[in-house]
């Protein structure tokens, strides 16, 4: 059975557009079609979107709501971490961050960093969001979106990978800005090698 990892990570891939589908499967195809045969010819453009219907058609089959369900669901938790952001308390850096973290049952935990004036006391958004869930229940994520008003997206600190690979180690971390733009990676990308609990059961 598919993971709500795996729905997260591809749902906007899988747009109800056949442009905005064919942009991210086409691509993939294309580039696995250039690998076997060496170069890539225009002959193959029809078989490559051939590919990408038959992988959509693939993936809807596991799935156990819409593609489109999954697409809202991401929609949403941008669309909270950008409003969350403008309520960060940050009077000395004045660098806002908001952040969304979707557990596994599709709930979803909201927040903002806190800045102290005892410097080392500041407590990130990520971190906020994760320890609001936590105190809900929720110990399990499989979506983290991190929104920052810079033109080079803003991925979480080293301290926040940590915590968070403890409860989202296979989690889609999606970084948004004010502007649009979007950029997408795993926790294992972000975190690679990364120390876990499997390390204390030994």
């Amino acid at each position: 059975m598919t993971t709500p990892q795996h729905f997260l990570h591809h749902a906007e891939l899988f747009q109800t557009s056949t442009d905005q589908l064919f942009a991210g499967l086409y691509a993939e195809s294309a580039h696995w079609a250039a690998s076997q045969h060496g170069n890539y010819h225009a002959s193959y453009h029809a078989e490559a979107q051939s590919d990408a219907l038959a992988a959509i058609h693939h993936l809807s089959s596991q799935l156990a709501k819409p593609l489109q369900h999954y697409t809202q669901l991401i929609a949403e938790a941008k669309q909270r971490a950008l409003e969350t952001r403008t309520r960060a308390h940050a009077p000395f850096s004045n660098f806002l961050v908001g952040a969304t973290l979707i557990a596994e049952d599709e709930s979803l935990f909201i927040g903002c960093n806190v800045e102290c004036s005892s410097y080392g006391l500041t407590i990130c958004a990520e971190r906020t969001a994760l320890v609001s869930g936590v105190a809900q229940g929720k110990k399990r994520y499989a979506g983290v979106v991190v929104a920052a008003d810079t033109d080079e997206l803003t991925p979480p600190c080293g301290a926040c990978r940590q915590l968070l690979y403890d409860f989202a180690p296979d989690s889609v971390v999606v970084l948004v800005n004010l502007r649009g733009t979007e950029k997408r990676f795993t926790m294992k990308e972000l975190l690679p090698e990364a120390f876990s609990v499997t390390f204390l059961q030994k």
